[in-house]
């Protein structure tokens, strides 16, 4: 037998062990080719894939670069080195590599779809879409290339062709967890509640371990309104996961949110705190001790600012609660929120998160500090009025306020885009025509940043004065706002920080909510747990803001009323 020979036996040997799954007999036999041949780039190419399996991704690169070395237009080569390279997180070069591959064959779908999920990681989307759409339509049958275009149209926003992609993965392979998955996920981005949550007990059904269709479906159920069977799905995640599984923060905080909209307070708290042990959790940590409660007599108390600027007025209206404890009350957080956030009531003083923290005798979390302050009921939270506007920040909307004629509503739509749950809780500028279609009634636009482009769209003959583009451009973030809503006789508005601003400021609000709104709302009722002042207006089914607003429409004409 020629040592030709004898090489090509091992290699085949080796292959017939590595597509066995016995690896360690597959990499002796490559060994023992390249024993024989030590340019036989076949061997030196498998050699790779099998240090590739164990992790060892510069073994694998060098061995499937000597490979390429003998054969540099081979395009089997080409693409194992671009997908190790993916492994060891190069994608850049793991791109570069493919695209080689598909220059000597263009038409080859798993190489196609590589380049495409590449891509994807690299925030190349549409280039994506384009590639993983050739692989299937070379190869119609390619499960996985659905699969992968799927994920990409997810990510473009394009949630219908997500649907289509994975429903031909699925038609493919019908018991097949993870594309179950994918295609449950893209029904609830459609808001298809009830086919969603059949979506994920199907993907349960086939892998009882699968946490993230666990998790997804807690919150299928509850956008479709079952908040206990939400919580339980949750608790059954947890009793099935250890201790140290990285999900667990994640899971106990969703268990909180559920805890708390359904008015379990004390449970809710506890189970809040699991936020700060989340990946991305910025508030960090302070270098003093951290007030869970207790005295604060004489004692100076820094609270860290968390999350976004409607729960600052939310939880520094507790700050009075801390001072009459004894507090010497500091504040700390964003820079632009420390001038309305020093008049609020309770606060001694602010600091920005860039300036050098004062010397204190303890910190706390922001958002803890119900917990801390043992306000486990509704009736504990309920605050009055705790922000004094600054009239001087009026004068320079005074006169316009002043000549519009009737009750002036002040008007917010849009939340941040770039919030997770924000589709369902912002509302078009539109539905709020039925409220200037009322005789006596100007509405004031308040919206600033994204969704002010709406107001280009707004009726020529229906009133509105818009602020939101000038409001607030010097002094401070809501410094003006505040003094304009403290001027106007009520505010309508979508769950925003303006909800938050006016009930700090005592100004009766109305809010308009989806069918299940975020926790702090609570699941019934029109009274606002927080603001005396503040009366929720809820859906009574997903989408119908028509119906809120002529709820709306009729408080404000008893209002105009009354105004005269």
């Amino acid at each position: 037998m020629t040592a030709a020979r004898q090489t090509r036996d091992f290699v085949e040997a080796g292959l017939a062990h590595h597509r066995a799954g016995r690896g360690d007999k597959a990499e002796a036999a490559y060994k023992r080719a390249l024993a024989k041949d030590g340019k036989d780039a076949a061997a030196l190419h498998l050699l790779g894939l099998i240090a590739a399996d164990k992790g060892r991704h510069g073994r694998a690169l060098q061995l499937i670069d000597k490979a390429l070395a003998l054969a540099p237009d081979n395009a089997d080569f080409l693409h194992s080195a671009g997908h190790v390279l993916g492994l060891a997180g190069r994608t850049g070069d793991a791109v570069a590599r493919y695209l080689a591959a598909l220059a000597e064959a263009p038409d080859r779908p798993l190489t196609l779809s590589n380049l495409g999920n590449a891509l994807k990681r690299l925030g190349r989307a549409n280039d994506a879409a384009r590639h993983l759409a050739r692989a299937v339509a070379i190869d119609p049958g390619f499960a996985e290339g659905w699969s992968n275009l799927g994920l990409v149209h997810k990510q473009l926003g394009a949630f219908g062709e997500a649907q289509d992609a994975f429903a031909h993965a699925i038609a493919l392979r019908p018991d097949d967890p993870d594309f179950r998955y994918n295609l449950a996920n893209a029904a609830l981005d459609l808001g298809e509640i009830k086919a969603a949550i059949a979506g994920f007990r199907k993907t349960l059904a086939l892998n009882p371990a699968h946490g993230g269709a666990r998790m997804n479906l807690a919150t299928a159920l509850k956008l479709g309104g079952d908040v206990a069977a939400a919580t339980a799905e949750i608790e059954t995640a947890l009793a099935a996961l250890p201790d140290s599984h990285p999900d667990r923060a994640e899971l106990h905080w969703n268990l909180g949110l559920n805890l708390l909209l359904a008015g379990d307070w004390a449970r809710g708290w506890e189970a809040f705190e699991w936020r700060r042990k989340m990946p991305g959790y910025g508030a960090g940590a302070i270098a003093a001790p951290e007030w869970t409660g207790g005295s604060l007599e004489g004692r100076r108390l820094l609270v860290n600012h968390e999350q976004g600027m409607g729960d600052a007025f939310q939880f520094m209206g507790f700050a009075d609660d801390l001072a009459r404890r004894g507090a010497h009350v500091i504040y700390r957080g964003p820079k632009a929120m420390g001038p309305i956030i020093g008049r609020m009531t309770g606060v001694a003083q602010t600091i920005a998160f860039e300036d050098t923290v004062p010397e204190i005798d303890a910190w706390a979390p922001m958002m803890s500090l119900p917990r801390a302050l043992g306000l486990f009921d509704a009736a504990a939270l309920a605050r009055g009025a705790t922000l004094a506007p600054d009239p001087s920040c009026r004068a320079p909307y005074g006169a316009r306020l002043m000549a519009a004629p009737g009750l002036k509503v002040g008007i917010c739509w849009q939340g941040n885009p770039g919030y997770q749950a924000d589709a369902g809780r912002s509302i078009p500028l539109a539905a709020f025509e039925a409220l200037a279609r009322i005789p006596g009634v100007t509405l004031i636009a308040l919206q600033k940043g994204a969704g002010g482009e709406q107001v280009a769209g707004w009726p020529a003959d229906l009133p509105l004065i818009d602020l939101g583009a000038e409001i607030d451009g010097a002094g401070g973030a809501f410094m003006e706002t505040a003094a304009v809503v403290a001027a106007l006789d009520l505010v309508v508005t979508s769950d925003t920080a303006l909800v938050h601003l006016a009930g700090a400021l005592g100004t009766e609000a109305h809010l308009a909510l989806a069918r299940v709104p975020d926790w702090r709302w609570g699941l019934e009722g029109e009274q606002s747990v927080w603001y005396p002042t503040v009366t929720l207006h809820r859906q009574t089914r997903p989408g119908d803001w028509d119906g809120v607003f002529r709820r709306i429409s009729r408080v404000i004409e008893r209002r105009r009323a009354a105004h005269g």
